[in-house]
């Protein structure tokens, strides 16, 4: 499978770090294609947990990683990841595109406001200045690394912001441009054609895998709209964000947690309140990489899921976290919502109104240490009777096989299927 794309399935923060770096070992390249430094991925190697906001994951088990136009580039954060990977790994090799749109202090100033301006319809942004960016994007005023390096523009540029913004944030030119150059110049020698490298690799019989960030519910044309993200999270992204045609993803995998999170506002129809909800946040660490806030809890929504899988075109699904779901004497899944047939609902104001319908099952017992030596050992057999009729239930459901299923925090504590 020399073209994985690795597609979160649902709200975010479903496991694509570790899926990634799973999926990636043996491969050439990772490729990160889309988002920002709005995304943590987290990574556990042995006993040590890293967590990226702008490398991809795979780049643990690749050590070779791009980063596509189609990302919002935060270069201190870039050079953060690098670092904190380097020292772990050694020499990690990036090439970043120059057709990549810099997130400036101004904009994480402007998410700031813009937020505030919301009041009671607050989105609950990361704050990362991602949503500023993409309004310059598509605006036509952004500010490219290819602009950075070519000075006449990047002082036009910034001209025309602190006219457009200045009675909201103050635009201190002279600040922003040393910032930028500075961070640019050392960015200098790892720019290339992105492209051109995905091309070379697969043409040699290479693996790339590329790895998305956020999930598909914060797609901003197919996510649960306006509590999205602001950027394109979908399948097809892999292709548009890394520079390449559709032809080169070979394979779509599509990560689901067993249960399901979100951060942030937006409607969330299989959400839990109380000690359930509470117990699954503590035994799974449900707390943004990025933000540290906690995450909302949720039994698995498969018609959510089936949405997700159609809309992604799914091979196959990597199932992360049944070891957290482990140890409750019932575990429920949504199988539909009451009155809602065909489509999935296409608007926030019927997401909210939905009512879940569930199906109720037994639980297995705790997956711990010894117990994921045993599954790491002997496979998919070995996993107990009612975690596996969980695992084909959602098979059955949703006409797509569960390939993959995550057994603990490590990237090996997986097993397949």
């Amino acid at each position: 499978m020399p073209g994985v794309a690795v597609i979160g399935l649902q709200w975010g923060d479903e496991g694509k770090g570790k899926a990634s770096a799973y999926l990636a070992r043996g491969a050439s390249l990772a490729v990160r294609f889309n988002g920002g430094a709005n995304a943590g991925h987290t990574v556990t190697l042995d006993d040590r947990s890293l967590s990226l906001h702008m490398l991809p994951a795979a780049s643990v088990s690749t050590r070779k990683a791009a980063i596509g136009p189609g990302v919002y580039l935060d270069l201190e954060e870039l050079f953060r990841d690098l670092e904190r990977l380097e020292k772990v790994l050694g020499r990690v090799e990036v090439t970043i595109s120059p057709r990549a749109h810099l997130v400036t202090p101004l904009q994480k100033k402007l998410d700031a406001k813009l937020e505030e301006a919301r009041g009671g319809a607050a989105i609950g942004t990361t704050m990362r200045g991602i949503g500023p960016t993409a309004i310059h994007k598509y605006g036509r005023l952004g500010l490219r690394l290819c602009d950075v390096l070519e000075p006449e523009l990047l002082s036009s540029i910034l001209d025309v912001w602190a006219r457009l913004w200045g009675d909201l944030v103050k635009v201190e030119e002279e600040d922003v441009l040393a910032v930028i150059r500075g961070l640019a110049e050392r960015a200098r020698p790892l720019v290339g054609d992105v492209s051109k490298l995905i091309r070379a690799q697969l043409e040699t019989g290479g693996t790339v895998v590329f790895e998305g960030a956020q999930g598909t519910m914060l797609d901003i044309d197919y996510g649960t709209y306006p509590f999205v993200t602001s950027s394109h999270t979908v399948s097809p992204a892999a292709a548009l964000g890394s520079g390449v045609g559709l032809r080169s993803i070979d394979r779509v995998i599509g990560v689901s947690k067993a249960y399901t999170t979100r951060v942030g506002s937006g409607p969330f129809p299989t959400e839990l309140k109380g000690e359930v909800a509470d117990a699954l946040r503590e035994r799974g660490g449900e707390y943004g990489a990025t933000t540290g806030r906690p995450r909302r809890i949720g039994w698995l929504d498969l018609p959510q899921l089936r949405y997700a899988c159609q809309l992604n075109d799914v091979d196959a699904i990597f199932l992360t976290r049944i070891d957290t779901l482990s140890g409750q004497s019932r575990v429920s899944i949504c199988k539909d919502y009451e009155g809602v047939e065909g489509f999935y609902p296409e608007t926030v104001q019927r997401l909210w109104k939905v009512r879940p319908r569930f199906v109720e099952l037994e639980g297995w017992p705790l997956i711990e240490e010894d117990e994921r030596r045993v599954l790491r050992r002997e496979g998919y057999g070995a996993l107990h009777g009612n975690a596996r009729r969980f695992v084909e239930l959602i098979e059955d459901e949703l006409g797509a096989p569960v390939k993959y299923i995550g057994i603990g925090p490590r990237v090996d504590d997986v097993i397949e299927k």
